[in-house]
């Protein structure tokens, strides 16, 4: 249930700070998307696996994905992570 929705499959980043930026990035360090983070209520964010430049496309190709978690000042926090997308 986690996995799959009617338009396809997803992941969730989980523990978010309230307001955040998640930049999403191949290996290579090609950008494929960026998402903005900011509710007081819930720190999860899901995304689609759709990159910033096609939303409506095709899913990301299965491969290891590295993603940066940013906060804006006065903070200025970074995490950084990577996941892999399997078929």
């Amino acid at each position: 249930g986690y996995e799959t929705t009617n338009s396809g499959h997803k992941i969730q980043f989980i523990h978010l700070p309230q307001e955040c930026t998640i930049k999403i990035f191949t290996v290579t360090g090609e950008l494929v998307t960026t998402l903005d983070h900011d509710d007081r209520f819930f720190s999860t964010r899901w995304w689609n696996l759709r990159s910033g430049n096609n939303q409506n496309g095709p899913e990301v190709a299965p491969g290891l994905y590295i993603y940066v978690v940013e906060t804006q000042a006065p903070e200025n926090l970074k995490h950084i992570g990577k996941f892999v997308v399997v078929r």
